[in-house]
């Protein structure tokens, strides 16, 4: 391949890239659709035809559930129940019933959303691409901090401010080796922690008690430490630092979080554009209406 043609192969991907491109695609597609269907409501014949595309789809669902083909009597009977689901479908869009049903309106308008995503994530992203969505969004990425602790706990409802006196009691002693199973009170979770990370540390003491004791240098008997239990003297034994994995290691996961990042500014951007078509008329409420939010 020449260069002229690798470079213009080149410019026929990035433009196949472009959000322009895709959504003028979607409009045609959509556009299509609606020449297709959109007239069809009044013009369509009671004919119903049961496509050999159709049957096929049949026979590898019911295959799928059943693992086994299924047999002739069998298939007619998902032709029957087919053809009756279809007249019936046909009947209750004639008669408009789709219109009040907030079910039915949700599922139609996910799958209009789903078509527009589908669109925008087509192709796979390139190493470049992800590179930047990896560096702009870092933390995302990152594995969190972790820390491993043994703690005495101090119940103040029992001790009252005394309790605090103790600590300053006991805190020296925990430091020239006492055992720390024969200090302090009674607690009604655990004594050791390891690998916790701050989010787990705070869903078991409390955000204020997580972020101190990662602030205390471990190997030495640390506090008093207040969480929402009581006072805790601590000692931290490991802490491990958050860091940010090579691009290599989570590059299955950038891509996951870049298609569905993707997906969202498209169905963000997709509805902005679909509603500037339209005129939005909301009708002053009435006294037994539910009130409606400022602005």
């Amino acid at each position: 391949m020449t260069n002229m043609s690798r470079d213009k192969a080149t410019h026929k991907r990035s433009i196949l890239r472009q959000p322009l491109f895709q959504f003028l695609v979607l409009g045609l597609i959509l556009f299509g659709l609606y020449a297709v269907f959109g007239e069809k409501q009044e013009t369509e014949s009671k004919e119903i035809v049961i496509s050999t595309q159709q049957i096929e789809l049949l026979a590898s669902m019911w295959e799928k559930q059943w693992r086994r083909p299924p047999t002739p009597q069998e298939l007619d009977g998902l032709i029957q129940s087919f053809i009756r689901e279809e007249v019936l479908y046909r009947e209750a869009l004639g008669m408009g019933l789709d219109r009040d049903d907030m079910v039915v309106r949700r599922r139609l308008a996910q799958k209009i959303e789903f078509l527009a995503q589908d669109l925008a994530t087509q192709g796979e992203p390139g190493d470049a691409e992800l590179r930047t969505f990896y560096k702009e969004n870092a933390e995302e990425f990152e594995v969190p901090g972790t820390v491993t602790f043994t703690h005495v706990y101090l119940n103040l409802d029992d001790r009252g401010e005394a309790g605090f006196d103790d600590a300053d009691r006991i805190l020296p002693e925990l430091r020239q080796g006492a055992d720390p199973a024969q200090q302090g009170d009674r607690f009604m979770l655990q004594s050791h922690y390891a690998d916790l990370t701050q989010q787990g540390v705070a869903r078991n003491f409390g955000s204020r008690f997580a972020e101190d004791i990662f602030e205390l240098a471990p190997g030495s008997w640390e506090g008093p430490v207040q969480s929402g239990y009581g006072i805790h003297l601590v000692r931290v034994e490991r802490r491990e630092e958050a860091y940010l994995p090579p691009f290599e290691e989570v590059r299955p996961r950038v891509r996951d979080e870049f298609i569905s990042n993707k997906r969202r500014e498209v169905d963000e951007l997709f509805y902005d554009r679909l509603r500037e078509s339209y005129e939005i008329v909301i009708e002053a409420p009435t006294p037994d209406s539910p009130a409606l939010p400022e602005g």
